[in-house]
């Protein structure tokens, strides 16, 4: 259930969930770019600075959402996901309105460029945007539009992904703790090259590689392989309303304790450096698993239309909230305060909306559309 599907194959609680992460990563971005340098930081300050937590409720998102089809496949043992397919999907799903965004957010803010916290690389650097190779070089890095570092992540997981689900089908051969076992690993793994960068005071470009955010990832995973595990047994009957309120509360309770703990305890700790925001991540895949598999009230919020309809067009409105903000700032309209948010946020949404009905939907119809026409030129399987 990947976003671009038709809307039966949606899941509403996974659609609120994505928007209310879109929304955690605004609000952090507008608190961002209201402070003035050298100012002090308060209690406030750290809380707002959770709120970019919501870039890890994106990962666990992804490694839930694009694992699911791969365990699925190796515990029916009917062959491997089609890589070629998973392939064009993401491509249909990614590349086209990443490339609008960058055109866009190159010529925003390079009429923009005097305003404090615009970054832009050098011209000669630009084509290292275009594949995605931004967090590998110093001068590019958190430059034009900073969020994208999180997309080379992405591309990157997508990359990887097949080979474990190749592991699912040849090794663990569909087995859950064969599969189990290799997520751990990658949780172990993230946190040791997590203590290897903070011992050897390594720069962004290993604090912010795919192995350092690989536990977030599997942790998705992990939920993952739990819905389907699940589903094998219970079919497609909803976990019960106590059980989803419960699951519900006790991700949100470690995510806010995850936040709490790192605006009291861990700042400038050698544990909070190799930990992170791990508890979060579990927090999150909690979540996740409960509006994927849940029922009830517990999730009438995160299914509540406005919140599930941000969740639709949440890319575009991520991909283009930061050039849109600092664009405001320069255009003297909302240079601080709270009106940048009153006036970037339906601006923000717009864009996305334009980048949903406009760019997104359709390539991903193509590509859909494709698939299918491909798959219909296919002879029928032996055992059909």
């Amino acid at each position: 259930m990947e976003q671009g599907l038709p809307n039966q194959h949606r899941s509403r609680g996974l659609d609120g969930l994505r928007g209310l992460a879109a929304l955690s990563v605004f609000f952090f971005h507008v608190w961002l770019y209201n402070r003035s340098a050298g100012s002090r930081i308060d209690g406030w300050d750290w809380a707002a600075a959770q709120l970019s937590d919501g870039l890890i409720c994106f990962f666990v998102l992804s490694g839930f959402l694009l694992y699911r089809p791969f365990v699925r496949a190796a515990s029916a043992q009917h062959g491997p996901v089609a890589t070629g397919a998973y392939f064009l999907r993401r491509a249909a799903r990614i590349l086209p309105a990443y490339y609008v965004a960058l055109l866009g957010t190159l010529a925003l803010l390079t009429w923009a460029k005097s305003t404090p916290g615009v970054r832009l690389p050098d011209a000669q650097l630009l084509p290292l945007f275009v594949v995605f190779g931004q967090n590998y070089d110093p001068d590019t890095i958190l430059t034009l539009n900073p969020v994208t570092w999180t997309l080379c992540l992405e591309m990157a997981f997508y990359i990887v992904l097949p080979l474990i689900g190749l592991y699912a089908m040849r090794i663990a051969r569909g087995r859950m703790w064969p599969q189990v076992a290799l997520l751990l690993f990658f949780i172990a793994a993230g946190m040791g090259w997590n203590a290897l960068t903070e011992a050897n005071g390594w720069s962004q470009i290993a604090s912010k590689s795919l192995i350092a955010y690989m536990p977030y990832f599997a942790f998705g995973m992990l939920a993952a392989l739990w819905a389907e595990r699940r589903r094998a047994r219970s079919g497609e009957s909803p976990l019960s309303q106590l059980v989803t309120w419960l699951t519900v509360a006790a991700g949100i309770a470690i995510v806010i304790g995850n936040g709490y703990w790192h605006t009291t305890i861990t700042m400038n700790n050698e544990l909070g450096a190799v930990v992170r925001d791990m508890p979060g991540g579990v927090g999150f895949a909690l979540i996740t698993a409960a509006a994927a598999a849940g029922a009830g009230p517990a999730l009438g919020w995160l299914r509540a239309a406005p919140l599930r309809n941000l969740g639709v067009v949440s890319y575009g409105f991520y991909l283009w909230h930061v050039p849109i903000l600092l664009a405001i700032r320069h255009s003297g309209i909302a240079p601080r305060g709270w009106s940048l948010m009153v006036i970037g946020f339906p601006l923000c949404v717009a864009a996305g909306m334009a980048s949903w009905f406009i760019v997104e939907k359709p390539l991903i119809g193509m590509a859909h559309g494709r698939l299918v026409k491909l798959a219909g030129k296919q002879p029928a399987p032996a055992n059909s």
